[in-house]
Order: C-alpha cells, then structure tokens, then sequence
C-alpha cells in the first residue's frame, strides 16, 4: 500500500519534472558560460617543437674562443619569446650531451656539449624527450651522461633512464591538470642496450606501453601525451603503417601524439575514438612530424619545423581532457656566416611588409610557408587552413 502512493506521487510530479528540465534546456548555453557563477575548466597551453640533430656545423658556430667555451642561446634568441610564453615547452634532444670535447663528433654517432642543454632551459623548455635513433650512439654511459647532466640543470627529460628505479615516463600537473609524458622510439639504428639494461631506453613495446599507461591512469593524471619517434625519413605523409600505429596508441589511452625522426614537416589530425578508460568518446590529436626543429639540414623541407602550441583543459563533464589547437607556425633554421638562428616564419602578407628583410631571406619564408601550407592541408582530416579554426 505505501508503495502504490509513492509510485501515485512520484506519477504527480512526472509533469514539474519535464517543466522544470524543458526551461533548464531552453537557457542559452552561451547565457550559462557568461554566468558570474561559471568557472572555466582549468587549461594550460603546451607548445611543442621537433628535433634538435646536433651536426657539427651547428656545435662549432657556437664555440666562444676567448671563453673556451659554447653558448648556443644565440641560436634560439628569436624564438625564446615563443616558447617561454607557454605554460610547457617540450622538443626531441636528438643527441648524447658530453663535457670532454674530444668526444664531440655529429652524424652519424651524435655526441654534443653539455651547454646546449643550458641554451635549452634558457630558451624556454620544461622538459626534453630522449627516445631516439641516436639514443644509444654513445652506448649505455652516453644515456647515463646525458641524463646527469640534465638532472644536474633541473631540466626534466623522458624516453630513457639512468636507474631502473626510475618511472619510465614524467608526470606533472599545470594549472590544476595532471599530465603524463611518454619518449619512445620503434628506431635504434642497429643499436641495443645490454640483455640486462633493456628498461634504460624506451623502444616501443604495445604490452609494456598498457601497463605504463595503466600505471598514469591509476596515478589520476588526466591526459596523455606521447613524443613517438618513427616513420620513413624524408616522407611528407604518414604510411598506412604510421596510421595504424597512432590510432592503435589511441586505444591504449594516449591522448596526443607528437611525431619526429622524419626531418620533414607532416600533417596535423583529429581522430575521434572509444577511450578504453571511460568508454565514452573523445577526440585525440596527432602531429605525424614537426620536423627539424634545429639540424644543417639546408635543403628543402628539411631546413624547416613546426611550433604548434596546444590548450588543453580538464574536461567539464567526465574524466579526461579536451584538445584545442591554437597556432601552428613554420621555423626556419637561417645559416649566415657560420651562425646559426631559427626564425618563426610568420604568413605571407607579413613576410612582403617586413622592409628589414633581405629578398633571399623574403624568398624563403615565402617558400617554407608555402610548402608548409600545401603538407597540411592537402591531407584528408588535417587542418583546413593555417589560422583559427583550424579544422
């Protein structure tokens, strides 16, 4: 009998219910996000370059005789505006870093002076990846140097360790977002470490990456990005392979992907899929290649990087994060003199309006803006044009 008159009740209000969620529905959203009480979602911009492949002639223009020493800050003097502005900084240290300078040799087994890690922090970087081809030029002591020195600067890297002890991936929290960094490379060039040092570097393992990224998940980081450093070199769009291996990240959990090793700029891309955590859908972002960030590569397509700068936020509704991109701008790695700087290369319509520059360096911004412009945009899902909205 009580139950009859509850459910008799309940049967009343059924119509000040759908009233009541008809006039909620009916409210503007943008009435709701202008509310005084609306608090926006905490979110933190990331900006991302490629790869710092150390060659000689880049190592030498930074000698300072009288000093006996290197200073590679003038290198990034342009650009340091750019990249100390975000909330995280993040690039490929594609080299060994060493202090005895009859050790410094360039390709093919890259080992450089320390000081380009301290240009590094100068210019702005939080935190470097270290899965790479070249991880293992200098063998098991090149890694365990590397990351000393890195340490000793305060400067974070992920992608290998120096004890085993150590995570295999950095976890920090920005502006109330707690993100998990991953370094890891399918390439070694030949190269492997000891049977029992296999956990030094991180080469890409779909059963050991599961549990790792379990591991985050459990630890209650919010998203996921991944500095993957694979593909055929020179290539200007990703194999099907590529494809296949990016989205099969996504389902293990990853969030964002930022490709390297190719030293050529490749698409930007959206794709939306089943989180494996939440179930729920989401959207997830991929740079295939941000190119050469720094290198003596001076032909083209090559001489040239992508800086594309993220903001990321906590998703309002469930676990997880949303992905906006804000910019992405070509660099250009300009050589005169034997000095070396890297320039953003702004659009078109400024490049003609700038009377300080010369016409060959005109010339060529018009060029590594142009063949920027026609890589992403010519590949299906990728942004449509080269300022917001992107897609």
């Amino acid at each position: 009998m009580y139950k009859t008159k509850q459910r008799l009740k309940i049967r009343k209000l059924l119509p000040l219910i759908a009233y009541l969620f008809l006039l909620i529905l009916s409210k503007p959203v943008t009435q709701f996000l202008t509310s005084p009480d609306y608090q926006p979602p905490p979110s933190m911009i990331l900006t991302a370059v490629g790869d710092l492949v150390m060659h000689m002639p880049v190592v030498n223009s930074a000698f300072c005789p009288t000093e006996n020493t290197y200073d590679f800050r003038p290198i990034f003097s342009e650009i340091r505006e750019n990249l100390s502005t975000a909330d995280f900084t993040v690039g490929v240290l594609e080299t060994s870093l060493t202090g005895e300078a009859s050790k410094y040799s360039g390709y093919p087994r890259f080992n450089t002076p320390y000081q380009i890690a301290d240009a590094l922090q100068w210019a702005g970087f939080d935190l470097v990846f270290t899965a790479h081809n070249h991880s293992l030029d200098q063998g098991v002591n090149g890694i365990k140097n590397t990351l000393s020195y890195l340490e000793s600067i305060n400067l974070p890297a992920t992608g290998s360790r120096r004890h085993h002890e150590q995570k295999p991936y950095y976890i920090t929290e920005i502006n109330g977002i707690k993100l998990a960094f991953f370094s890891y490379t399918t390439i070694t060039n030949g190269l492997q470490p000891p049977a029992n040092m296999k956990w030094i570097l991180n080469i890409l393992d779909y059963s050991k990456l599961a549990w790792e990224i379990t591991q985050v998940r459990q630890a209650g980081v919010d998203g996921i990005i991944m500095a993957l450093h694979t593909g055929e070199e020179y290539q200007s769009y990703p194999s099907e392979a590529d494809q296949q291996l990016c989205h099969r990240l996504f389902e293990l959990g990853v969030d964002i992907i930022l490709g390297s090793h190719v030293h050529v700029i490749r698409p930007l891309q959206t794709v939306v899929i089943k989180d494996p955590f939440s179930e729920r859908l989401k959207s997830c972002f991929i740079a295939y290649s941000l190119g050469n960030f720094l290198s003596n590569q001076r032909w083209q397509y090559s001489d040239c990087g992508l800086m594309l700068s993220l903001r990321i936020s906590k998703n309002l509704f469930h676990p997880g994060i949303d992905i906006e991109l804000l910019s992405c701008f070509p660099l250009w790695v300009y050589k005169s003199n034997h000095q070396y700087r890297i320039f953003q290369v702004p659009p078109p319509e400024s490049i003609t309006t700038v009377p300080s520059l010369s016409p060959p360096i005109r010339q060529k911004m018009l060029e590594v803006w142009s063949d920027t412009e026609k890589t992403l945009l010519r590949w299906p899902g990728s942004i449509k044009q080269m300022e917001p909205p992107f897609f």
